[in-house]
């Protein structure tokens, strides 16, 4: 069973890298091993990541509209108090659109995987997103290391 669930995240990572825009590898990377710890760390049988992952994909599009693009945001300083006021507030709208979304999902996800499996998901999320964090800081560690050791050399 377990080399069928690594067949399936292998199909997955190979799905992921055709739809990963060009220049993107980085990101499609990321995703592979994402498909790949929450299937692990659910334990989710052959039919239950048949169910799970599109509803899972269509969640984080999503989310990923109402959180919006990632423009470059006006310094706190250079806002007056009312754009300010409409910015918080459009950010309270984000986060109960967000939790209806999160809701909603719930539902669905409850008709696919046990209360166990959806409550490990966060925690699998979290720890995730953990990972990848310490390892970028890590090698952005490593690159600060080399460049600091070739400037001593020169």
């Amino acid at each position: 069973m377990k080399e069928f669930i690594l067949g399936l995240c292998f199909v997955c990572f190979c799905a992921v890298s055709l739809f990963a825009q060009p220049g993107d590898s980085g990101n499609a990377k990321i995703e592979a091993q994402k498909v790949a710890y929450i299937t692990n760390r659910l334990d989710l049988t052959a039919e239950e990541s048949a169910r799970f992952w599109p509803i899972y994909n269509q969640f984080q599009k999503d989310r990923k509209v109402i959180r919006g693009n990632n423009k470059r945001k006006p310094r706190l300083e250079n806002l007056s108090d009312a754009e300010l006021e409409e910015k918080m507030i459009n950010n309270f709208k984000k986060e109960q659109e967000l939790l209806d979304l999160k809701k909603t999902y719930f539902e669905k996800l409850k008709k696919v995987l046990s209360i166990r499996k959806i409550a490990t998901l966060q925690v699998a999320e979290r720890e995730f997103k953990t990972t990848i964090l310490d390892m970028m800081k890590e090698r952005r560690k490593e690159r600060q290391k080399r460049r600091k050791n070739m400037q001593n050399g020169n």
